[in-house]
């Protein structure tokens, strides 16, 4: 693995290929060959599903935002267009922050403006990735195209599974750090191959 601040696009989607196996390697995300296609593809928003399932301190972001001159047609005062770069809302630190939610690119509450957001940003240059980070986007990235370059379901699953294995590894190096902000998203991860899994079980079996 490259050492921290020598990743880049083209590295990160080798080491998801040779999680598959079989050989495969590229020298340039638009080359002419089945594995760069399924990269070029699949890299974008693995990247980004990457980014929005776990609070990395490297993609944490702030901005202060002004309301929108038009409110909400019903239920709240107020609504907030959401950062471009922003993936998720973390929260809203304005004190004792009042109930708000996040509708499409909006945030909808009674609060006054300004309002203090944390977020998520979209982070794209891969020289400001943590190395966590790369391990697990890796992972990531060669579940969602084990199945076009390997026609094994099986290997995606298995595939997925270390992916949720690296994440567990960010959060437990994060309570050794610090405290994390939030607890990481758990219910969502077995839906996508139909597991029935309980709310952070995957983090905690306490839970």
């Amino acid at each position: 693995m490259p050492t921290l601040g020598e990743y880049s696009e083209v590295a990160i989607c080798n080491l998801a290929l040779q999680e598959i196996g079989r050989g495969m390697m590229i020298t340039a995300l638009d080359e002419n060959s089945q594995a760069a296609r399924a990269c070029r593809l699949r890299y974008p928003y693995a990247r980004d599903a990457t980014l929005r399932g776990y609070d990395w301190n490297f993609a944490s972001a702030r901005a202060e935002l002004a309301a929108l001159s038009d409110p909400p047609a019903f239920g709240f005062a107020n609504q907030y267009e959401l950062p471009a770069d922003c993936l998720r809302v973390r929260a809203i630190e304005n004190g004792e922050a009042d109930d708000w939610r996040v509708e499409g690119r909006r945030i909808l509450t009674d609060m006054g403006a300004p309002i203090f957001v944390k977020y998520t940003a979209r982070v794209t240059d891969p020289a400001q990735f943590d190395p966590l980070f790369v391990a697990a986007l890796a992972a990531r990235v060669a579940a969602d195209i084990a199945v076009s370059l390997s026609e094994s379901t099986s290997k995606a699953q298995g595939l997925w599974q270390i992916y949720l294995g690296k994440l567990h590894e960010a959060w437990k190096n994060d309570a050794i750090e610090g405290q994390p902000d939030a607890l990481p998203q758990g219910s969502w991860v077995g839906a996508r191959f139909g597991q029935n899994i309980r709310p952070y079980s995957d983090w905690d079996p306490n839970f």
